[in-house]
């Protein structure tokens, strides 16, 4: 398997002594494009460079090369490497990462309490939740990236999930597919209900601890990438705010659309 470059010793930042001054966190779900604006930042300078850094996908690699096999040695490594010389680290954090920290951090907690529904949440779980985030990355500021078409993020996590493939990006190798995208009406339900349940959260969160995040929707910013992330670089102060051209290549394809159709037609026929 070929390792995101981002992801390699060869993208980390001089060492940095001590926590980062200012935490930079993408609040997202998959498939919402936070890989392209991940990218978008880690080329603006100043900014960090956003990763899953405490995702069950990428930490377990970062980990073995760290040496860390305890998250308190994993952040403060994570802290030491992935700090910029401003003293920003920028993070990517689907909300299931949430659930897993507060699952790893407080051992005793009940796991069923993390299955509930937004509306069934206390704001006093969703302040001590932040609080947990803030130990770990301090002075955060949320960007809050979403997308507005459930299906298509929910085909999309279908296809990826299938053929193994996360991102594709120009020049670089990649890895081939491990499998073919197939139609499958019950997982494409659960994952636009996995979908729903997610965004819930993150915004009783932000509602629970007063936080106005900048927000950004997947559709708007490849539309008009340039101008929707040029102007929340500027609003974030970074190095080069004009962004690169994108190195990121679109996955959607004439195969998603047609397990769309081929949804939306299941769908009116088992609801008629």
């Amino acid at each position: 398997m070929t390792q995101y470059d981002l992801s390699l010793a060869a993208a980390d930042y001089a060492p940095w002594a001590g926590a980062p001054r200012k935490s930079l966190i993408i609040a997202s779900h998959p498939r919402s494009g936070s890989t392209l604006l991940g990218e978008a930042i880690a080329f603006a300078g100043g900014l960090g460079c956003p990763l899953e850094y405490l995702h069950r996908g990428f930490r377990p690699t970062l980990a073995e090369r760290w040496q860390t096999p305890d998250l308190d040695r994993y952040v403060a490594a994570m802290h030491r490497h992935r700090t910029d010389a401003n003293g920003t680290l920028s993070i990517k954090m689907f909300w299931q990462d949430i659930a897993e920290l507060v699952l790893e951090t407080q051992p005793d907690h009940d796991p069923a309490r993390l299955e509930r529904p937004a509306d069934a949440v206390p704001a006093e779980d969703y302040r001590a939740m932040a609080a947990m985030l803030t130990a770990i990355l301090p002075n955060p500021h949320y960007v809050y990236l979403y997308r507005r078409d459930g299906l298509r993020q929910a085909v999309s996590s279908l296809v990826a999930t299938q053929t193994g493939i996360w991102r594709v990006i120009d020049g670089s190798q990649g890895r081939p597919a491990s499998g073919q995208a197939a139609y499958d009406y019950d997982r494409i339900m659960a994952l636009l209900a996995f979908g729903a349940f997610s965004h819930g959260h993150w915004r009783r969160f932000f509602a629970a601890n007063g936080i106005a995040p900048r927000m950004i929707a997947y559709e708007d910013m490849v539309a008009d990438p340039e101008g929707v992330i040029g102007a929340l670089l500027v609003d974030l102060g970074a190095t080069n705010p004009v962004p690169r051209p994108q190195r990121m290549r679109r996955q959607s394809n004439g195969a998603s659309d047609a397990l769309m159709l081929q949804f939306l037609q299941d769908h009116a026929a088992r609801t008629a």
